[in-house]
């Protein structure tokens, strides 16, 4: 198993930000629509390479006057992962359109875990306010696709500062 440095501090660092420092946003949600994540030869028990597919959206949240604002946003997320524990870089999800004039990008990534038996998928969502940058994060844990048709569902993601 080989590993960059950079990318060994960057996981313990994203792990520990999203411990230590993120905050719950309440009743803030993401929708999650057509979500798929499967491995690429089917064998749970020696996975080797793995994809996902999803559209992630959210609601505006908050008054654009508000701290609390959130801009809506909607964007779709394809990916791959590869070796032992399965693991991606962050991948820029296609962007269905950009709120206004605020700098948005929407990322995606298979989170390594020791235990491939459930796909680990981490959804980021950056944008700017005239404040500065805000970042939210949510992860789901979800079985991997075998014959199972795309579904839905939703999320609450935290935001990290």
């Amino acid at each position: 198993m080989h590993f960059e440095k950079t990318s060994l501090f960057l996981i313990a660092a994203s792990t520990v930000l999203a411990v230590v420092v993120s905050k719950n946003v309440g009743d803030y949600i993401w929708d999650i629509t057509q979500y798929q994540a499967g491995l690429s030869h089917g064998n749970p028990a020696d996975p080797t390479t793995s994809w996902y597919r999803f559209t992630v959206s959210g609601s505006i949240y908050g008054s654009i006057e508000s701290e609390s604002y959130i801009p809506a946003f909607e964007a779709l997320c394809t990916g791959s992962g590869a070796e032992f524990p399965l693991s991606s870089d962050y991948s820029n999800c296609a962007m269905d359109s950009t709120p206004g004039e605020l700098a948005v990008s929407v990322s995606a990534r298979i989170v390594p875990y020791v235990d491939n038996t459930q796909a680990h998928i981490a959804i980021n969502y950056v944008f700017t306010t005239a404040d500065g940058a805000r970042n939210y994060t949510a992860t789901a844990v979800t079985d991997w696709a075998r014959l199972r048709a795309p579904y839905n569902f939703t999320l609450s993601p935290s935001e990290v500062p």
